[in-house]
């Protein structure tokens, strides 16, 4: 099944980058650190956008805040990997402050939950069961579409009722750049789970990005799936003081071994990272541009790795933001909120929106949960 963008809105999005996102002509992939939980939004090179997630229940400032400093007011799609709670947990709260304009894809079915009878309050008639044929395409009508490719759910033919093993797996293509994001797939058999990653690994194929299942986990990450994927880095969404030890010793030695650098959202509450394979970054952004060889990764705000598609590590560096004095406030120039230079949130604020002053900006109004 392919859905795609009709042509006359593309057209207006190639006038308007449909006023959705932050579009810079460029692949981005922000990897939201949303504590021990998964949210990810994609944001096309003309500003559609698909959120992968949404965040932990109960710690939904999280994610709506990060939208917010974006200047995101839409959401264009929602794809749900499962239905626990650290997945889908802010569906109500992000989906109000952005309301979704097309399906929301998930592995169909239902759930016994508080979390999922509020994500099915949330997507209303836009839910969509997917299934391993399904397409979604963004910037159609331009020389640079970003397909994104649901290849496997509901165990991939493997009989199973485990929820982290029922995960949705999309991957995402652009050009010669792809990404997988997977939720919580299991790679081994246990008297829990089920080994899905080694009959996906196929269907996914040669990836750049690999969203790390299961948050690390002892059960993720298999040496089959590494040996076929090979991705070039990981991104491991985990949070600090997390009751399950994530990100775990055994996933990231089989990670080390492969040679693939990690990217973690906090440090959680597991294995301390290793200097030279992992690093503590927040907020994590990917980006590459149409027709490059390259793509970069944002971190800790200002740094930026950048890495080329045979995996080869071109050159990594930091840039400082210079401030003058200690101004009083602090905002997004997106956003249409703003905040006591103090508050938490500025931490989430992207380097390229942050503005500071001595007096509140015109236009915005004080965030409702500062200071905090």
């Amino acid at each position: 099944m392919s859905k795609r963008v009709l042509p006359i809105l593309a057209v207006l999005c190639l006038w308007t980058s449909c006023a959705w996102a932050q579009a810079d002509g460029n692949l981005q992939i922000h990897f939201i650190d949303v504590g021990q939980g998964d949210g990810a939004l994609l944001i096309s090179p003309h500003g559609e956008t698909v959120l992968f997630d949404d965040g932990a229940l109960g710690f939904c400032d999280k994610p709506v805040s990060y939208l917010q400093q974006l200047g995101l007011t839409k959401v264009g799609y929602h794809i749900t990997s499962h239905y626990h709670s650290d997945h889908i947990g802010c569906a109500v709260e992000v989906l109000h402050e952005c309301p979704l304009q097309h399906e929301a894809y998930d592995r169909g079915g239902s759930y016994q939950s508080g979390a999922y009878d509020r994500y099915v309050t949330a997507v209303g008639t836009h839910r969509t069961t997917a299934t391993d044929h399904t397409v979604i395409t963004l910037d159609e009508n331009t020389a640079s579409p970003v397909t994104i490719d649901i290849v496997a759910l509901n165990g991939n033919g493997v009989v199973t009722t485990n929820e982290n093993d029922l995960s949705v797996v999309a991957v995402v293509h652009f050009g010669d750049f792809d990404a997988e994001i997977g939720g919580d797939l299991s790679g081994y058999k246990t008297d829990s789970y089920e080994d899905i990653e080694t009959s996906v690994a196929p269907k996914v194929g040669k990836i750049e990005v690999y969203k790390v299942h299961h948050h690390g986990s002892r059960y993720s990450s298999n040496d089959t799936w590494l040996a076929t994927t090979k991705p070039v880095i990981g991104i491991i969404s985990t949070g600090d003081g997390n009751r399950y030890n994530h990100p775990t010793q055994e996933c990231l030695e089989r990670l080390h071994k492969a040679g693939v650098k990690t990217y973690w959202t906090e440090t959680g509450n597991g294995v301390a990272p290793e200097p030279g394979f992992d690093v503590v970054g927040g907020n994590i952004l990917v980006e590459t541009a149409p027709g490059s060889p390259t793509f970069t990764v944002r971190h800790n705000g200002t740094q930026v790795d950048t890495f080329s598609f045979s995996g080869s590590a071109r050159s990594g560096g930091a840039t400082s933001a210079t401030t003058v004095g200690t101004p009083k406030y602090a905002w997004s120039k997106l956003s249409k909120v703003y905040h006591y230079a103090t508050c938490t949130y500025v931490g989430n604020i992207s380097p390229g929106n942050l503005q500071r002053g001595d007096t509140p900006p015109s236009g915005k109004t004080l965030h409702k949960d500062c200071p905090k």
